[in-house]
């Protein structure tokens, strides 16, 4: 990740981000890398979730 991608700014529960914060801190990785981690793996679930279905 650069500084040129783009920036996102989003609203987000409060207890869902102390969970993202946990999550990131035992996976020894900062908010940002932990939400992109996550989000990456959801997009390859839903991949795989399709390719399962047709």
């Amino acid at each position: 990740m650069s500084r040129k991608d783009p920036q996102v700014n989003m609203r987000i529960p409060e207890e869902l981000l102390d969970i993202l914060d946990g999550k990131a801190k035992e996976n020894h990785r900062s908010r940002t890398a932990e939400v992109i981690f996550r989000l990456k793996q959801s997009v390859a679930n839903d991949e795989q979730s399709k390719q399962a279905s047709a």
